[in-house]
């Protein structure tokens, strides 16, 4: 159940109508909503109180009527940069702690590793001078387990963090035929995304062969459904 105050997003937005200032919209009344603007074409927050609400934004307001068309396209522009900086920023924050995430996990992956060598070694140097075979394998399978189940979910979360990056890395990467640019079309030295991604390319190429093997040997992998391998 939706939390009391918390903004609908409408995922599905009708056509636009003709004019900017359309005499009635389809949208709920009295609730906070995430709707495009008719104007300036951006997802902006709403709370309608009549059918016959303009579907205008705040930052639309102020040009509206034939006689301020020029200042109507400087304020989208200013507003559409604005925008896109934020989305551009807040891609850049999660990209750095996805990265972080990641190397974070394989950290505790290695450690885990070590842990469950030396779990197995200690329960069996301790029980086998002694006559309590069936404590020892009791004993040394529940801490085994509870370490390789907590290895295990680690490696998972990596798995779903290292996909997330491949699939990034697929869209931003440097172009074969032109290495100055990036595969988006930016210039390689100024894609956000792709300097991103640069610290980790040798790390997220391991993860993809590893889990290449493990879809050759019919093991469970973490490859995403758009890898190649997955579409032969």
């Amino acid at each position: 159940m939706r939390a009391p105050g918390t903004p609908v997003t409408l995922l599905l937005t009708p056509a636009f109508p003709q004019s900017e200032t359309s005499v009635t919209h389809p949208y709920p009344l009295h609730t906070q909503l995430e709707v495009q603007c008719y104007c300036c074409r951006s997802q902006q927050s709403f709370i309608f109180t009549s059918p016959s609400d303009q579907v205008v934004c705040a930052h639309c307001r102020n040009h509206q009527g034939d006689a301020k068309v020029e200042r109507r396209g400087e304020d989208h522009i200013t507003l559409w940069s604005s925008i896109y900086d934020a989305k551009v920023a807040e891609f850049d924050a999660l990209t750095v702690d996805a990265a972080a995430a990641a190397a974070a996990n394989v950290a505790t992956i290695s450690s885990l590793t070590v842990e469950v060598a030396e779990l197995k070694a200690l329960v069996a140097g301790q029980f086998d001078r002694t006559e309590a075979g069936g404590v020892r394998d009791a004993l040394q399978d529940d801490l085994v387990k509870r370490a390789e189940r907590r290895g295990e979910l680690v490696a998972r979360r990596l798995d779903v963090a290292m996909a997330a990056l491949w699939q990034l890395d697929q869209l931003h990467h440097e172009d074969p035929s032109n290495p100055a640019k990036c595969s988006c079309g930016k210039p390689i030295t100024s894609c956000p995304e792709s300097r991103a991604l640069e610290p980790i390319r040798q790390a997220l190429a391991e993860w993809e062969k590893r889990n290449v093997e493990l879809l050759g040997s019919g093991q469970r992998h973490a490859l995403p459904p758009q890898h190649p391998q997955l579409r032969k």
